[in-house]
């Protein structure tokens, strides 16, 4: 099964606002889910990096932003949160407005 990273955030989404997923149980059943032997992720990569960085306390679409953003000199956002937790999860710049 081929699953798009969009649906993935969608996923997350439900699972937290709907079900009450901690940040730390939604990444461990999404981790389980993009582990399973016939599910084939748009990008893995990027989905792993976004995953590991959400259960370090990062917003879940900010973490697939910032990781997409790789290769970037900078990454722009309103969310100071992001600003600080970035600068320990990876090497991209990101400036607040």
């Amino acid at each position: 099964m081929f699953v798009c990273t969009t649906v993935l955030l969608e996923t997350e989404w439900v699972l937290r606002s709907a079900y009450r997923f901690t940040s730390g149980e939604v990444a461990k059943a999404l981790g389980a889910f993009a582990g399973l032997p016939n599910v084939i992720l748009e990008d893995a990569a990027l989905i792993a990096t976004a995953l590991d960085w959400m259960a370090r306390g990062v917003d879940f679409a900010d973490a697939l932003h910032l990781a997409k953003a790789r290769g970037c000199d900078a990454f722009v956002s309103f969310d100071r949160h992001l600003a600080r937790a970035a600068k320990q999860l990876s090497d991209i710049e990101v400036r607040t407005l």
